[in-house]
């Protein structure tokens, strides 16, 4: 509709220098120096965990009620994963707030031990109310690994490292549809363009899946990569919610400072 308006290799255990104070100081300084960096730059690529699917749509009742969710071991040491399921609200912003769920989606097997180079299929089924609607976040842990935090001995203090992955699902029924509005389109005080979009159907709507299409005064036209605009920590605008939409302004030179805005969903 158009509207107008990676495997992670365990931590390391530090080096094996035993020469004295000065040595351990500097152990104790590498070892900072590279939490510090994992900190900052985030572990390596590769995950010990593959998890498919990433984004799952099921309807709160009948056959497509449920789904199987992979997760596959790549690494060549067996890994404890552990699932945990947490409901899941957005704001206008598109800032994200997770609850714990126990009710609405059960998993089995919540927590299981796989070999190397195998797969686990865990089973998710929604058990919440049959017309429901809503946003479910499944995280696939792997359960923490343990070093030193003075890159020596398990018996300095402990510095844990989990690795999560991060799912997605949205229940709705079959025949929700989304019905995505412009409701306000102007220049903010930094440049940007923002964008008010309000959903008024019942089902989802993917904004980061949209065609996002500007219009100078002067009748010009540029289309913007929905990866170039800013949703907030989630793209998914439920029924019945409005978001704030953010187009930088180094994407509008060109356009002028009067311009207008339409989406169309794919």
């Amino acid at each position: 509709m158009r509207t107008g308006g990676s495997r992670h290799p365990a931590a390391p255990s530090g080096l094996a220098f035993c020469i004295g104070g000065t040595v351990m100081a500097f152990k104790r300084l590498l070892t900072l120096a590279v939490l510090t960096a994992l900190y900052f730059t985030g572990l390596p690529s590769a995950h010990a965990i593959d998890v498919s699917p990433m984004v799952m749509r099921i309807t709160p009742s009948g056959a497509n009620s449920s789904y199987r969710l992979s997760v596959k071991n790549t690494d060549d040491q067996p890994v404890t994963v552990e699932i945990q399921v947490f409901k899941m609200e957005v704001d206008v912003d598109g800032k994200r707030t997770l609850t714990p769920d126990i009710n609405d989606l059960a998993i089995f097997p919540p927590q299981s031990i796989i070999p190397a180079n195998r797969e686990q299929v865990v089973q998710v089924r929604f058990v919440g109310e049959p017309d429901a609607i809503g946003m479910y976040l499944v995280r696939v842990g792997q359960l923490p690994i343990t070093f030193a935090s003075d890159g020596t001995s398990p018996r300095g203090a402990a510095v844990q490292v989990a690795f999560n992955i991060n799912t997605h699902v949205l229940v709705a029924p079959a025949d929700a549809k989304s019905d995505l509005n412009i409701t306000t389109s102007r220049r903010e005080p930094n440049g940007d363009l923002l964008i008010v979009a309000e959903n008024r159907g019942a089902g989802f709507a993917s904004l980061r899946q949209a065609t996002y299409t500007l219009t100078s005064s002067d009748g010009r036209t540029k289309v913007i990569p929905p990866e170039s605009v800013l949703l907030g920590q989630v793209s998914i605008l439920p029924g019945g919610a409005t978001r704030n939409i953010h187009i930088p302004a180094a994407l509008l030179t060109d356009l002028g400072a009067d311009v207008s805005a339409s989406v169309e969903l794919s």
